[in-house]
């Protein structure tokens, strides 16, 4: 004779619940996987990158300048933020490649300065790079400009010059930036760049450059 007071009634809710906490597990670690977007995290579509690279087996000391609108003063190894744009690294050449990690020296040879433009600021921009310092009687030291639009990707200029003595600057071509923050327009410039903290020359800009 079946117990009419039996019942599978509790079994049924502790495998309800036990169904439930997996399903919320899951959905947990799925918003972990992929956190909602806040407007902060979204990224800028006005991102833009400025690379400089040189030969990383070499000492020569090279500098990107640039300038802006609403700029209070050029970029540089003197004022690494301006306006919306962000030096990320003064690069000495292999003279700042030895690095200690964990007490022990390793060197990266790596010369590479990097600006980033984080908003829009609609306008011409402007591009100089100065050959800080140098070996006297060193062979001239191939460097390459890049100018990348990141949202979407695009390389806007890609130019390549000889570094043959101390002081030179060159004047890269200057770009355009919209009010969507799209470079819009490349274009020829003969500007230079005033420095900071150093005498000018008559051109506007000193042959050296300010103390490091």
């Amino acid at each position: 004779m079946r117990d009419r007071y039996s019942s599978n009634l509790a079994f049924n809710d502790i495998l309800f619940n036990t169904l439930l906490g997996f399903v919320t597990l899951f959905i947990l670690v799925l918003m972990l996987i992929n956190p909602v977007a806040k407007q902060g995290d979204i990224p800028s579509h006005s991102e833009i990158m400025i690379i400089l690279e040189w030969d990383g087996e070499v000492s020569d000391d090279l500098d990107i300048w640039v300038v802006g609108p609403g700029m209070d003063s050029p970029l540089s190894f003197q004022n690494k933020t301006s306006g919306f744009m962000h030096l990320d690294r003064d690069d000495l050449g292999s003279t700042s490649d030895t690095i200690l990690i964990a007490g022990v020296a390793s060197v990266i040879k790596i010369n590479r300065e990097v600006v980033n433009m984080r908003g829009i600021m609609p306008g011409d921009y402007f591009i100089n790079v100065h050959v800080y310092s140098r070996p006297a009687k060193a062979k001239p030291t191939l460097f390459t400009v890049s100018l990348i639009d990141i949202n979407p990707y695009k390389e806007a200029i890609h130019v390549q010059h000889y570094a043959a003595k101390k002081g030179q600057i060159f004047k890269i071509p200057a770009f355009t930036v919209d009010q969507e923050g799209n470079i819009s327009d490349i274009f020829v410039s003969d500007r230079l760049i005033p420095r900071i903290h150093s005498a000018s020359t008559s051109e506007g800009v000193s042959s050296g450059s300010g103390s490091r």
